[in-house]
């Protein structure tokens, strides 16, 4: 792997994270002090309840933590009130779910200018951002088209141009391609390694070995800690059977 100076964009402190179920405390969560990188592509994997989308949704703010702190972009997003953790996840943060999420009753063109809503942009240059990340991703012709109008794979385009339109720091995405076929899944995955080429910060959690080997750096969760990481390093499509290899054995070795 190369060697260059990293910053973190998200740091973690004694991180925990706890639901009370049936009476009982349940730490899904344990104690992660973790840094994520600016530039990276983090992938964070593990198996069934270890914790990985709990994690993903305190790290970007979509959940309160426990104890422990969440510092993101310099800020310290756990001591937030909801108001302005609202306005901070606008500006900071992007998230692409694996339920899509767009809004039924608004058309492609619609869903993507949303979030710039009460921003203060120029709506010129708005309009002008949409039309070219419509081009880019293949969607120009369909943004009159309603959600429901759209396969999985041209509906989570959508919902990763929405994601980041308001140019976020970071942008989290849970299963994006849980929800698609191997096809759709396949044209997600290479629209994330285009931004990520272009220097977006993404934090990503799958299950899918195709889909992970995508990311820079893998981080193996089991119950609730950081049990192992894996650097891949920038992604090539040539070397995708080596990276599928790599992440495999790596996998193996933590009874993945």
């Amino acid at each position: 792997m190369e060697k260059r100076e990293k910053n973190s964009i998200i740091r973690t402190e004694v991180l925990c994270k706890s639901f009370l179920v049936d009476g009982e405390v349940n730490n899904i969560i344990k104690n992660v002090d973790l840094d994520i990188y600016e530039g990276d592509f983090t992938v964070i994997m593990g198996s069934s309840g270890s914790g990985k989308s709990t994690l993903l949704y305190s790290l970007s703010g979509m959940d309160q933590v426990t104890t422990g702190k969440v510092i993101l972009d310099g800020a310290d997003i756990t001591r937030m009130s909801e108001r302005k953790m609202a306005g901070f996840r606008k500006e900071k943060i992007g998230f692409v779910f694996q339920g899509i999420n767009l809004i039924p009753n608004l058309n492609v063109y619609e869903n993507i200018l949303s979030p710039t809503y009460k921003t203060g942009r120029n709506k010129k240059e708005i309009e002008k951002e949409i039309e070219d990340m419509l081009a880019r991703f293949d969607m120009l012709n369909q943004k009159k088209k309603f959600p429901t109008q759209l396969s999985g794979g041209q509906r989570q385009r959508v919902a990763i141009c929405r994601a980041l339109i308001n140019h976020p720091k970071i942008l989290f995405a849970d299963e994006p391609t849980g929800a698609l076929n191997s096809s759709q899944g396949q044209h997600v995955l290479d629209v994330f390694s285009e931004i990520h080429k272009d220097g977006q910060s993404v934090v990503m959690v799958t299950h899918d070995l195709k889909a992970a080997c995508r990311g820079t750096r893998i981080l193996f969760l089991r119950d609730g800690r950081i049990d192992g990481e894996l650097q891949l390093g920038e992604y090539h499509k040539e070397e995708e059977k080596e990276r599928e290899e790599r992440l495999y054995h790596f996998l193996q070795e933590r009874g993945w």
